[in-house]
């Protein structure tokens, strides 16, 4: 009897306020929905790591669009020549389009790549823009920063001091916040320390 061959799913959205459904409607059928709530800038996501290690040949992954995978082409060839290797199939559901290792799959995926990139930039052209018109009109006040992120802050200050003994999960309990944020917090103390 012969192995059976896993459909996973896999999708991410960058921040709390995001609707991840849209993406998990798409996947319903998949076997088993890896979800990462962390930016795509970087490959290295906790779920995205998960699903990489259970890989198997014969197994499909299944992701709504390109830039769920990855923000930039280079990455996301990276992530796909490293899952066709192993036998795995990728299908890109808005795009209908099944990734197989094949010179024409890796022409189409590099032009969908350089698309959601370019897309990427004029969304943050716009923004920028709406920014700064924004500011000029004295309606822009910036994100402020939550409660439990000043908790947080204060905590990783004293453990990087060496004044507070807690580990990283528990100063994670104790503010509220989430893996994502507590790294980016603690990267940015770690910075202004050095």
């Amino acid at each position: 009897m012969g192995i059976h061959k896993m459909i996973f799913g896999y999708a991410r959205i960058s921040t709390r306020e995001q609707n991840i459904e849209r993406q998990t409607d798409a996947l319903i059928e998949c076997d088993k929905i890896f979800i990462d709530r962390v930016s795509g800038k970087s490959t290295d996501r906790p779920e995205l790591t998960s699903l990489r290690i259970q890989l198997r040949p014969g197994d499909t992954v299944k992701v709504k669009s390109v830039d769920r995978l990855a923000r930039n082409t280079q990455d996301l060839l990276q992530l796909l020549a490293e899952m066709t290797e192993q036998g795995v199939k990728i299908e890109f559901i808005d795009n209908k389009m099944a990734f197989d290792n094949q010179p024409t799959s890796k022409f189409i995926i590099t032009l969908l790549g350089a698309v959601a990139e370019l897309e990427r930039s004029f969304i943050r052209q716009r923004q920028k823009e709406g920014i700064s018109i924004a500011k000029k009109k004295g309606l822009y006040k910036g994100r402020s920063i939550s409660e439990n992120a000043l908790k947080a802050q204060k905590l990783i200050k004293e453990k990087l001091s060496g004044n507070l003994s807690l580990t990283d999960i528990e100063i994670m309990q104790l503010s509220g916040i989430k893996y994502a944020q507590f790294y980016r917090i603690k990267k940015m103390l770690r910075n202004i320390k050095s």
